[in-house]
């Protein structure tokens, strides 16, 4: 219980300070992309990802901008898959599928399968990741305080991931952006 308050008032206390940082008018940029790369600062070399569910916090640190799925979404869906022959990875979770398609083949999106753009996501050393910045941008807790109609879209596209909210901290000068995720408590 005592972890579990203490996770709570860290999480709150790091949400309401980044919170005045973000101002009420549109992130600009040309595409989801830029634009979550604009809210969240010019990219450092490392991630610092932080998620939090229940009275669990757990830590990784990746190099670059990129997350590994593994790392994010570990036990917090139903399956994680990788297609070696097809070059698919997908995140299952309550009837649906978050497609990473690094194949050369185009896959359409359906109400079932919901197809990363490719530009959002890479395969490096084996793992299937997605940009940091466009999780934290997506989910973002202040997503009102800056209208992205398109960002709008993919959040409730991607509501069946669990992800109840995310905030990007740029550490000044430092090397790490961080990346707190929350997810809804399993019930």
């Amino acid at each position: 219980m005592k972890k579990k308050l203490m996770l709570s008032c860290v999480l709150t206390i790091l949400l309401l300070l980044t919170g005045t940082f973000v101002s009420d008018a549109a992130i600009e940029g040309e595409t989801l992309l830029d634009r979550a790369k604009n809210a969240s600062s010019p990219e450092r070399p490392y991630t610092s990802l932080k998620i939090g569910q229940g009275n669990t916090l757990e830590e990784f640190t990746c190099e670059g901008a990129y997350i590994p799925i593994r790392d994010l979404f570990a036990s917090r869906v139903s399956e994680i898959r990788w297609d070696n022959k097809s070059k698919i990875a997908e995140v299952v979770n309550d009837g649906k599928s978050l497609v990473l398609n690094f194949s050369n083949q185009e896959i359409e999106s359906t109400d079932t399968k919901i197809v990363l753009p490719k530009e959002w996501i890479r395969m490096s050393q084996g793992k299937t990741e997605i940009h940091a910045a466009v999780l934290a941008y997506i989910f973002n807790i202040y997503a009102d305080r800056f209208p992205d109609e398109e960002r709008d879209e993919w959040r409730e596209k991607l509501s069946f991931l669990g992800i109840q909210g995310t905030d990007a901290i740029s550490e000044g000068k430092g090397v790490h952006l961080q990346v707190f995720v929350t997810f809804k408590e399993n019930t």
